[in-house]
């Protein structure tokens, strides 16, 4: 009796497993580039109040620059420390980018936004 059920939940768990090969490689690929992508802004996140500094002092005086660098810089870090934790427990789950630039070096000079409205 027991044998038999062994055999049906693995027989069930083997079909719904079933993916084409062609779906099967962009799955993966897709899944590895949201778990990269999620491990590192989890750890480069801190690059945000540097790169919010310059922004910001570029566009105003150095003295505003920096406070307001700083203050955006520390947000936009805890966000993408967030997102990155997001992005690894959702890696199984393939999405768009929640924070775009997708890396914080990926456009310096531009600044971090949020959301899936991106192009």
């Amino acid at each position: 009796m027991f044998k038999h059920k062994y055999l049906f939940l693995v027989s069930v768990l083997a079909i719904n497993c079933y993916v084409p090969v062609s779906q099967a490689d962009e799955y993966v690929d897709n899944v590895s580039h949201k778990f990269y992508r999620g491990f590192g802004n989890l750890f480069t996140g801190i690059g945000e109040v540097p790169k919010n500094i310059v922004n910001a002092t570029n566009k105003t005086n150095p003295v505003i620059g920096f406070t307001g660098g700083l203050v955006m810089g520390t947000v936009d870090t805890l966000a993408r420390t967030a997102t990155g934790i997001f992005d690894i427990v959702t890696s199984p789950i393939p999405t768009k980018s929640l924070i775009q630039p997708e890396y914080v070096w990926s456009n310096f000079n531009e600044n971090t936004t949020y959301g899936y409205d991106h192009e």
